[in-house]
């Protein structure tokens, strides 16, 4: 969780290739508060769309895209990515799944006070500065250095991954 431009999508990715190299599959929800067009005008799938069809799917020897005319709630996508090892959600600050906070600047560290399920908190700020250490004190929270991947994904590990997918993982990546 964190305001726009603090590098979700960033960490999102390196998260996404990390767990992905450990052989996890890995599934990725990002929630968008505006309207966007997921599809490319023009193409067939999105004439599809266009004539009126509620749900449409397009499909190679490679790769599925389903297109759904609505809202999905996080629950039901979660559900449909059961599969997955691992699910990197972002956005969706009012759920209660567990959440990295990332806080870029002292103004935005007030973003803490409304965010429940926080198991720690990721910033590009130096780590040595007093508003820094300062954050997750209060709260008992640690503090992770955005470049410091590997304490993330042990945080993650650690914190929100079931007992059948960490016990695949061997003892040197914990």
């Amino acid at each position: 969780m964190g305001y726009k431009k603090t590098g979700k999508t960033t960490l999102v990715c390196r998260l996404a290739e990390r767990f992905t190299s450990e052989g996890l599959r890995v599934a990725t929800i990002k929630h968008d508060a505006h309207g966007f067009e997921p599809d490319v005008p023009g193409t067939d799938s999105w004439k599809h769309r266009q004539a009126g069809a509620l749900w449409s799917a397009v499909v190679s020897p490679e790769r599925t895209a389903f297109f759904e005319e609505k809202s999905a709630d996080l629950d039901e996508l979660l559900l449909r990515m059961q599969e997955a090892d691992v699910v990197l959600i972002e956005g969706f600050k009012g759920k209660p799944y567990p959440k990295l906070a990332l806080i870029q600047s002292v103004e935005q560290k007030e973003i803490l006070d409304g965010l429940e399920s926080v198991f720690g908190i990721v910033t590009w700020a130096d780590r040595n500065d007093e508003w820094v250490s300062g954050l997750g004190s209060g709260r008992g929270l640690p503090v992770y250095s955005f470049d410091d991947l590997e304490s993330i994904v042990r945080a993650i590990k650690t914190n929100t991954m079931r007992e059948a997918v960490t016990e695949n993982i061997s003892e040197e990546t914990l």
